[in-house]
């Protein structure tokens, strides 16, 4: 049996009762006939996931459902090859008021335990434990390696959404063959939104040649563990440079690095004119940042606010951004 299936709240029921046991989870209560549900949410714990973080991103689910009621199913995987063949499973349920006395809100968790080498067998289980003609989702957290996610085509091929996290999962993801590219979303670079909001808005007061003619370098400094978003800010600052009339033959010598620090997170252009620059600089436990620079028109500085998504906010950002 899973050790994040034993750890993870539920009641353990028969894989075969498990509507059987919603039913008496919600029997004689005020919500028994207002449960509709919005969507379905595989969440899906790769090998690299701790019980501890298991309980995170189970929590993170449970105020995710807080705005959108839905039927959670998570997969726990078997790591231990000698474990008998067989599936356990566990419900969960929470409901939540609303603003109106009558808006009630509720998620329902089933928790699959299972060996590997068991895909056939699993597509079923969990085709069952989906909630019908609702659209479906999939969370491949933690995933150890893209062969092993590559078992799972029919949830990669299915779903309306397919999330992963770049600061934990393999490097090589982003080459992984994604059935469908279009539906893949990172939560790296969902977490950033604000940021790239924000500069975003400043940068669009001046003429794009403004921002591109002459520059050389573009730099991105970070806390050790924002690795993943500076990245994905680095992504999108280089498609939104070409938006602007830069090319790839441009010369623009881009570089992240991490440096010791609390909270920070900068950004720098370079330019081959001495005058002309721009820094932006935040500090993400103050949730404020420093814009300051002189794109051609004079210096320009500027306060703002700066801050990541939270977890439960970036789940939703990236399944209906």
């Amino acid at each position: 049996m899973s050790a994040i299936f034993q750890a993870l709240p539920g009641m353990e029921v028969p894989v075969g009762g498990i509507n059987a046991g919603f039913n008496r989870l919600w029997a004689n209560t005020d919500v028994q006939d207002q449960r509709a549900m919005q969507l379905n949410l595989v969440l899906h714990f790769g090998f690299s996931t701790t019980c501890e973080d298991a309980e995170a991103q189970f929590r993170t689910t449970v105020e995710f459902a807080r705005r959108y009621p839905c039927r959670v199913v998570a997969l726990c995987p078997e790591r231990d090859e000698s474990a008998p063949r067989e599936f356990k499973a566990k419900i969960y349920g929470e409901c939540f008021l609303g603003k109106a006395g009558k808006d009630t809100r509720c998620c329902e968790f089933v928790l699959l335990s299972y060996p590997m080498g068991t895909h056939d067998f699993l597509q079923n289980q969990v085709s069952i434990c989906l909630s019908t003609d609702l659209p479906l989702y999939y969370w491949a957290h933690r995933f150890s390696s893209n062969a092993r996610l590559a078992a799972y085509d029919y949830l990669l091929t299915r779903s309306r959404r397919v999330l992963f996290d770049s600061a934990v999962v393999p490097e090589d993801a982003f080459t992984f063959p994604w059935p469908n590219p279009a539906a893949v979303r990172d939560l790296a670079y969902t977490r950033t939104r604000p940021l790239r909001q924000t500069i975003g808005q400043f940068l669009s007061r001046y003429a794009p040649a403004d921002i591109v003619d002459g520059l050389r370098a573009v730099t991105l400094s970070h806390r050790a563990d924002y690795s993943a978003e500076a990245f994905a800010m680095l992504g999108w600052l280089k498609k939104g440079l070409v938006r602007c009339g830069a090319s790839a033959e441009n010369d623009i010598d881009f570089s992240v690095s991490p440096r010791p620090c609390d909270h920070c997170f900068e950004i720098g252009f370079t330019y081959r004119e001495a005058r002309k620059n721009f820094r932006w600089s935040a500090d993400l436990k103050s949730h404020q940042a420093e814009f300051e620079g002189d794109l051609g028109h004079g210096r320009t500085t500027l306060t703002a606010a700066a801050r990541v998504l939270e977890p439960a906010e970036a789940l939703a950002e990236a399944m209906f951004g």
